[in-house]
């Protein structure tokens, strides 16, 4: 019986507990400052130029990397 009766307070939590964290997470989405259009726009571009040097500077190693494997592991065999 006394397990019955706890699934019964706890399905009984359940639902109110889910109605307000909903209530909780708008209340928060409510003091959020969202970003102007372009401070939009200038956090992305940010995003994209960060992005583009570093898969840049990743390949130009990977290129490094593999000549140097070519000239002294592969070079030696041909």
């Amino acid at each position: 019986m006394a397990i019955s009766a706890r699934r019964r307070t706890q399905a009984a939590d359940q639902g109110p507990g889910v109605i307000r964290f909903l209530r909780e997470t708008i209340d928060e989405l409510r003091k959020v400052v969202w970003p102007t259009p372009q401070e939009l726009y200038r956090y992305t571009l940010v995003v994209v130029v960060t992005v583009s040097v570093i898969a840049g500077f990743i390949t130009l190693v990977d290129l490094g990397i593999g000549q140097l494997l070519k000239q002294f592991i592969y070079g030696k065999t041909g």
